[in-house]
């Protein structure tokens, strides 16, 4: 699962690296969350999109079943009525990020991880847009886990990098779904960060500093 995520960097970097000729202008988020108006890159064209699908059967807007649709699972993205349109019909984006959070354990105990890539100051994570009721919305493909970030969770969003954006869209439904396949985590890096991360409220770089991991139930006793 991805429910958070990181997009500082500058327009002017997302333009260098995706080759849009032009941006809109957005906020830094250190802090992604569902429902926000976020930036997505489709073919060579970077635009806003809220996150979290809106379904094709929707006939209005539906925040509350849009925040369920924030991730898609790769494996069942084409059988799922919310999202096989979106699949069946190319409806492919990159989500631009510098890194996600995930979160390991349960409760008190529950810590929080920054990820990120260890070579790439922006990765693109994969997902699907659709346009349904004027309103444009994405989701983000998962898999399983592997490499670092399966110690975490056994989820992670498919990580592509700039160099991949073009054969993301160019690819037919087979070669698609063999990048997902071969996406890995494995030069991914993570970092314990604090609790403020867990509510939307909190948006600033302070989120990013390293904290001491918390302490395991075992560990107290």
């Amino acid at each position: 699962m991805c429910g958070r995520y990181a997009i500082f960097a500058a327009p002017h970097r997302l333009i260098e690296l995706f080759g849009s000729e032009s941006i809109p202008n957005f906020p830094a988020r250190y802090n992604a969350a569902p429902l926000q108006d976020l930036p997505i890159i489709v073919k060579n064209r970077i635009g806003i999109a809220r996150w979290g699908l809106l379904p094709p059967w929707a006939t209005e807007d539906d925040k509350g079943l849009c925040a369920k649709m924030i991730n898609a699972r790769s494996e069942t993205v084409m059988e799922k009525p919310a999202f096989r349109e979106s699949w069946g019909r190319g409806r492919r984006c990159l989500v631009p990020v510098n890194g996600f959070y995930e979160w390991q354990g349960e409760g008190d105990h529950k810590q929080a991880y920054y990820i990120h890539h260890e070579r790439h100051d922006v990765i693109a994570l994969a997902g699907l847009w659709a346009k349904q009721a004027g309103l444009l919305t994405f989701t983000i493909l998962t898999k399983e886990a592997d490499g670092l970030i399966k110690s975490i969770h056994h989820r992670m969003p498919v990580i592509l990098t700039p160099a991949q954006a073009q054969d993301w869209f160019l690819a037919d439904e087979s070669q698609a779904r063999t990048m997902i396949a071969q996406a890995q985590g494995v030069d991914m890096r993570a970092r314990a960060v604090g609790r403020e991360v867990g509510k939307v409220v909190h948006d600033h770089q302070g989120l990013l500093q390293e904290v001491p991991k918390t302490a395991s139930p075992s560990r107290l006793l």
